[in-house]
């Protein structure tokens, strides 16, 4: 299944449960549309393009670039873009409505909590969970808050199919629940495959940012000699650039690896132990 078509799927089943607690098809359509419209203004403001934009039976979805070298307060506004504005919207409409008694008022209330609350789920690949990267990523590693928050991810899946079950039981079956758990758990299966991969792909993008900014913090780390390549890859941090001490049982130091070196050592090498990359080093 291409991306395209797993977004415009998981954002169709996102509409019908919004539509779920909405008979207004075409007012669900417009919000979701304005949802994506404002992860695509915010963006524009800190000067980051779009890739591409899809228009669907669901409205748009915004593929924007480069996002990853804007620096995390500033990508978490864009992913809170969506939320913020549906609370905003939820927050206007209550005032017009009390205020003036507004038809659609009540309608365009619950499509905006529909698409409030279903976004904020820590559930790839909707916003909520790219939030909760940022903050996670914040106080430990990538690798695992990337495995913590699969985890979740599969945790929101097991709770949409028991409010499925839920419908049944009370003979309202509301089937997008189901097919929402589905999408979500393709996605978070995706997402957990390709963590290494992304891992790779931020240390190039750590390269454009050192260009681009003239600076980039560092971090060290110690790590036991006989641990291999790629699990030292997994304690990368996303936004620094890392350099290893490696240590032996008597914590002496047998050498000094920095990521670039390891992820030339993958290459050239394949996978391997420290201490067999520091004698193969040490032999050159």
């Amino acid at each position: 299944m291409k991306k395209q078509t797993k977004i415009l799927l998981l954002q169709f089943a996102i509409l019908l449960v919004v539509c779920s607690l909405s008979s207004k098809v075409l007012i669900g359509f417009i919000w979701v549309i304005l949802h994506e419209v404002a992860h695509i203004i915010i963006a524009k403001g800190f000067g980051i393009d779009l890739f591409n934009v899809y228009l669907h039976i669901t409205g748009v979805s915004a593929e924007i670039r480069d996002l990853d070298e804007l620096s995390e307060n500033k990508r978490l506004l864009v992913f809170l873009a969506g939320p913020l504005f549906n609370m905003g919207a939820i927050i206007i409409l209550i005032c017009l409505r009390d205020s003036y008694n507004i038809i659609l008022g009540e309608s365009s209330i619950l499509t905006n909590l529909g698409l409030l609350i279903f976004n904020l789920l820590p559930a790839y690949p909707l916003d909520g969970v790219k939030i909760y990267e940022i903050i996670l990523g914040k106080r430990i590693l990538y690798k695992k808050a990337k495995k913590i928050l699969v985890n979740i991810s599969f945790g929101v899946v097991g709770a949409l199919t028991v409010l499925f079950f839920l419908t049944i039981y009370i003979h309202t079956a509301n089937f997008s629940l189901l097919l929402a758990a589905v999408l979500i758990t393709y996605s978070t299966i995706l997402e957990k495959e390709k963590t290494i991969y992304i891992i790779m792909g931020n240390i190039i993008k750590k390269r454009r940012k050192l260009v681009k900014e003239e600076y980039i913090e560092n971090k060290s780390i110690s790590v036991y000699y006989k641990k291999d390549l790629v699990k030292v890859l997994s304690l990368i941090d996303r936004n620094k650039f890392n350099s290893f001490f490696v240590l032996d049982e008597e914590m002496q130091l047998l050498g000094i690896i920095n990521e670039d070196e390891l992820i030339n050592a993958l290459k050239e090498f394949g996978n391997m132990t420290l201490e067999e990359f520091i004698i193969k080093i040490k032999n050159n």
